[in-house]
């Protein structure tokens, strides 16, 4: 019996490292990042590419991933600007192409943090815990060219973050990736757990 705790602790050390392989986490509560400053939600709207993501189980088999977000002119009761967000991607193994639709709602009209829940005939209840629906934070953007997106999420005792190098093409110059992976240092992201997305061979609607 005096081995059980033993046996727990790294149970969960050995779970915690596991997600650190795929995720940032750590003890605790995600970290708290400010919204950006004078962040312009009208000119962050339109179309994104998935340049490069950190691993996201939902997103393996995906590629040619887009985002665009519009503005409804839809306000919630406390003025709050709701948005909508298509994401079309292309199953890698199938060559099928899928889209979702969902709706964003911002903290404030200057706000970078959004709460997305992706459409569904699920109850509300359910469908906010489904695979892209969350709360959803752009770090830092230049509006032209990236957008650094992020999320996070509580498990109990420990925390595990996704992040989304989005761009205005599918791909970067050498240029631009070396002043994100500098901004991501600056927020303490670690740009080795990127993975470069799949933008070949994309089909033209996408």
């Amino acid at each position: 019996m005096k081995l059980l705790p033993t046996i727990l602790i790294c149970t969960v050390l050995l779970i915690v490292q596991h997600l650190k392989m795929v995720h940032s986490s750590g003890f605790g509560k995600c970290p708290n990042y400010p919204t950006m400053p004078k962040f312009n939600m009208t000119r962050f709207l339109g179309k994104w590419y998935e340049v490069e993501r950190s691993f996201y189980l939902p997103e393996i088999a995906s590629g040619c991933t887009t985002l665009t977000f519009e503005d409804t002119t839809i306000r919630d009761s406390d003025g709050r600007p709701q948005l909508e967000i298509a994401i079309k991607t292309v199953n890698r193994w199938t060559g099928n192409p899928s889209i979702s639709i969902g709706e964003a709602i911002t903290e404030n009209e200057k706000s970078s943090i959004m709460s997305v829940q992706l459409k569904s005939r699920l109850p509300t209840a359910v469908a906010r815990f489904l695979p892209g629906s969350g709360k959803y934070q752009v770090l830092y953007t230049n509006y032209d060219d990236f957008a650094i997106l992020w999320s996070c999420s509580s498990f109990v005792a420990v925390h595990a973050d996704q992040m989304w190098l989005l761009g205005r093409e599918r791909d970067y110059s050498a240029e631009i990736r070396k002043k994100i992976y500098s901004a991501l240092k600056q927020l303490s992201l670690d740009p080795e757990r990127l993975f470069i997305s799949k933008n070949t061979n994309c089909p033209n609607t996408l």
